[in-house]
């Protein structure tokens, strides 16, 4: 089984592409199966069906199909993992803790659910705009929220009682209506000290919304006057009004999140409307928005979505977290390009359909007269991701790998997000590129348990059909069943077609499995299976796309 044993080299050469490359070609195309396969893993964090393969194969056009994952319930979901990595809110830890809610209280598995629930707040909003297909603009003009069942309860929205499940819910302390910009989820990842006055939200706001980045400007730390304080010298110094000629105004919108004790729960969970009046003063500036006049959090919502930098900053995340890279100038025609397919519609499902469009998006290979620039830019080979590899496996198998109420695959607390390539929202903030050995190490241990939770439900159990299809423990190799299983898996799993090589290599390395017990001929049947299986999962055209 020369290509199920794992090596790194393997695992990043294993892109295959449409042609042969040619001198005039720099970046080769996938083919349409393969292509579709990654399409498909981005967009809804799922393979694509055999149905949907065939149809394919039939003559189906490639952006239809593409069109239709917009519309596919996983869409939304994916989307929370995908812009999480862009926004980073999806940590492990903020400032109010779980055993702060008498509710919650003496529950340590409630710990992962609360986190996430408070980190995804400003991520669901972000995915059920784009999954509804409206304005994106909404983002920042919204006058509802998302919440689920664990921070229905302990906010002040009207989450309806009982309920479970994620739902639009509207705030009920009078904060204003400013999308993501007057969430709870948002303000908890980007906290403000009492003496920061907001300055670092601005600066979260400008790089989310703006792609513009306080913390990349140079800064110079001389020529302050040692006889004035902090907040005079942040208002008169050339060196600090660099930044703070524009922060300052714009954090006046923001004091009804401002805490007069940021560790307090309820200072934190509640919107203070009586403390909007107080940035001017406190800040000593009139409040503006680059320079235009600025009338509260509401007003900063709508000049934001106006911003001429909004829709490029739309077009270049779609961009960096589908070409899982950072955008450079080398990419400006290509945004400019983007830009404009979503400033005609001002929809996010299609500035994500324009980029699939691209040649950097859909490359699998580097042609011949590929430079050394292109060769180290562009990624043609993805890896799985932890919360990726999650999502893909309780699809195909409906394993979920959990320890204590942590999703081992979605959390670093008590789990394997960062070991396994994901984003932590501080410390890592892209997911990884290249193989290594941790990634290596949590992708066979996660695969290996959904191939043990696979055959003992759906082979030994007899419970209803998720990845296997017509098989039972008593087929063998060189059965007609046991080898149409086994193309089918091929498909399914890699998205191309087995040839009869694989399947008797495959079909060897099952009877080896079987022999190697002395139980009964039906346990060594489900282990020999799962055995094969795991195998599958961890060859590198399953885990990179």
């Amino acid at each position: 089984m020369t290509r199920l044993v794992w090596t790194l080299a393997l695992a990043v050469g294993c892109a295959t592409a449409t042609e042969a490359p040619t001198p005039s070609t720099e970046l080769v195309s996938l083919g349409d199966a393969r292509l579709y396969r990654r399409m498909s893993l981005d967009l809804r964090g799922a393979l694509p069906s055999i149905v949907e393969l065939d149809e394919l194969e039939a003559g189906s056009a490639l952006g239809d199909l593409r069109d239709g994952l917009f519309d596919d319930p996983r869409f939304e979901a994916r989307l929370v993992d995908l812009l999480g990595q862009a926004w980073r809110t999806q940590v492990d830890e903020f400032l109010v803790r779980y055993e702060e809610y008498p509710q919650l209280a003496g529950d340590p598995t409630l710990e992962y659910p609360f986190e996430r629930a408070v980190g995804e707040e400003p991520l669901r909003l972000l995915a059920r705009v784009a999954a509804d297909k409206a304005p994106w603009s909404t983002i920042v003009t919204a006058d509802w929220t998302m919440a689920n069942e664990v921070t229905g309860p302990l906010w002040p929205v009207d989450y309806p009682a009982g309920e479970s499940g994620w739902r639009v819910v509207h705030y009920t302390d009078a904060r204003p209506a400013a999308g993501v910009l007057s969430t709870n989820g948002l303000w908890w990842r980007y906290f403000s000290t009492v003496s920061n006055y907001n300055r670092g939200r601005v600066a979260a706001i400008t790089r989310l919304l703006l792609c513009e980045d306080y913390s990349g400007r140079a800064v110079t730390l001389s020529g302050g006057d040692p006889d004035l304080g902090l907040e005079d010298n942040l208002r008169q110094n050339p060196a600090c009004l660099g930044c703070h000629a524009s922060l300052d105004p714009a954090a006046t919108a923001l004091f009804g999140f401002w805490p007069a004790n940021e560790y307090n729960l309820v200072e934190l969970a509640n919107y203070h409307p009586e403390r909007e009046k107080l940035g001017p003063d406190l800040l000593g500036v009139e409040p503006a928005w680059f320079g235009q006049p600025l009338d509260g959090l509401a007003h900063l919502g709508r000049l934001v979505a106006d911003d001429p930098r909004f829709a490029r900053c739309t077009a270049e995340t779609a961009a960096s977290l589908l070409w899982r890279r950072p955008v450079s100038s080398a990419d400006n025609l290509e945004l400019e390009a983007l830009t404009a397919a979503f400033a005609a519609d001002d929809r996010f499902d299609r500035v994500l359909a324009a980029v699939t469009d691209g040649e950097r998006y859909r490359a699998g290979g580097y042609g011949s007269a590929a430079s050394a620039d292109t060769r180290s830019r562009e990624l043609v080979v993805r890896l799985l991701d932890a919360p990726l590899l999650a999502s893909v496996l309780e699809d195909l198998t409906g394993f979920r790998w959990t320890y204590e109420g942590f999703e081992q695959l979605r959390n670093d607390t008590w789990g394997h997000r960062l070991l396994g390539g994901g984003v932590d929202g501080f410390y890592a903030t892209r997911s990884q590129s290249a193989p290594g050995l941790t990634w290596l190490l949590v992708a066979q241990r996660a695969t290996e348990a959904a191939a043990g939770h696979a055959v003992q439900v759906e082979l030994v159990e007899g419970g209803a059909a998720q990845l296997f299809e017509g098989i039972s423990l008593t087929d063998r190799p060189g059965d007609a069943r046991f080898d149409s299983e086994l193309s089918r898996l091929h498909r399914r799993l890699y998205g191309d077609r087995a040839d009869a090589a694989w399947l008797a290599e495959v079909g060897a390395l099952w009877t080896d499995l079987a022999a190697a017990r002395a139980d009964a001929a039906d346990a060594d049947a489900a282990d020999a299976w799962k055995g094969t299986v795991s195998a599958l999962l961890q060859d590198p055209l399953f885990v990179t796309y």
